[in-house]
């Protein structure tokens, strides 16, 4: 399978065409090739993937693509501030927090959080209802991405979490 890398990527040391790399990638897993091709764009890597592994490698990678793109549209969709701020996050269902939504969208909220916790990204919470992500903090508060983003349908400034 050979699939072009896109993005950051973090490296350490260089690499050059022919050198074999060790890719561990989120939600994917760990993937082994030699390096093709080195672009400003990324590394171009021949992948060495057993034929059992192929299609559902294939079908992660799609996932992701997809899920990429969607995430860029959500990113792009109105923020609005609802008519009830007020909101409850917990870590792990035992830990509660009490926050103010400073703007929400679709796809995600900025909250305030007295006092700040300190969560770090990446860790799964429940703000209110919804299941979410920290994705960023952001000053005396997180970002989170929710995991089932809203519909537009119900989305607007009476939504409540």
């Amino acid at each position: 399978m050979r699939s072009l890398l896109r993005g950051e990527i973090s490296l350490k040391g260089k690499v050059s065409p022919g050198q074999v790399v060790v890719c561990s990638l989120d939600n994917v897993g760990i993937l082994i090739g030699k390096v093709n091709e080195i672009s400003p764009r990324g590394i171009l890597v021949d992948f060495m993937v057993r034929e059992s592994r192929r299609e559902k490698l294939a079908a992660r990678l799609d996932w992701h693509a997809t899920h990429t793109v969607r995430a860029a549209q959500l990113r792009r969709a109105p923020r609005i501030v609802p008519l009830h701020p007020a909101v409850e996050l917990r870590l792990a269902e035992t830990v509660t927090f009490t926050g103010m939504i400073l703007d929400i969208s679709l796809s995600g909220a900025a909250i305030t959080l007295r006092p700040n916790p300190g969560l770090f990204v990446g860790t799964l919470i429940r703000v209110a209802g919804r299941y979410a992500t920290v994705v960023r903090e952001i000053e005396d508060g997180v970002a989170v991405q929710f995991v089932e983003p809203f519909t537009t349908d119900a989305f607007d400034r009476w939504v409540k979490l």
